[in-house]
């Protein structure tokens, strides 16, 4: 039987912006304000914490992941060995990037598509795959206002592992 194959993005800067009350993350110049008001990423971590979760609970997971802080280190942290997708479109991230990957990724396909960001994120997610595969959020923004998120990143994680096993997330 081969492997589960779960893809991974990571929007990097979800909820920076919220975070020091700038309403969102969605420019380049919200994004430098943040920073300069001493945001730091958020998301990153919490991609990190469910995929730990999902490694701990079952190694049979093929991994496929967008490059670099979209998915692909946080995987590699966690202890996977991730096909690693395409390339940004420059330095930073934008929605954009994230709309392709994961189309790209509902091409292969991935059996279950992972993703850490906030609400701008789930809408790029919906915009990039309708509802051609099942999608679990880890929240990572400010403004979490869909039901595409787990409570937190673990939840996201037994989400994961469920549907892996048959179940529905």
């Amino acid at each position: 039987m081969a492997a589960f194959r779960l893809g991974v993005i990571v929007n990097p800067i979800a909820g920076m912006g919220g975070a020091v009350g700038l309403k969102g993350s969605d420019t380049p110049e919200i994004i430098a304000r943040a920073r300069e008001l001493g945001a730091t990423p958020n998301s990153p971590l919490r991609a990190s914490e469910a995929l730990a979760a999902i490694a701990a609970g079952n190694a049979d997971i093929e991994i496929v992941a967008a490059p670099g802080e979209m998915g692909e280190m946080e995987a590699r942290a966690a202890g996977f060995k991730p096909r690693v997708l395409g390339a940004r479109s420059g330095t930073a991230t934008n929605a954009e990037d994230s709309v392709r990957l994961a189309a790209e990724m509902a091409g292969l396909p991935v059996d279950l598509l992972l993703f850490a960001g906030g609400d701008g994120t789930a809408r790029d997610m919906v915009r990039a795959i309708g509802d051609c595969i099942p999608v679990v959020g880890i929240p990572s923004g400010v403004k979490m206002h869909s039901a595409i998120y787990a409570t937190n990143p673990r939840t996201a994680a037994r989400m994961v592992l469920r549907y892996q096993q048959g179940g529905v997330p």
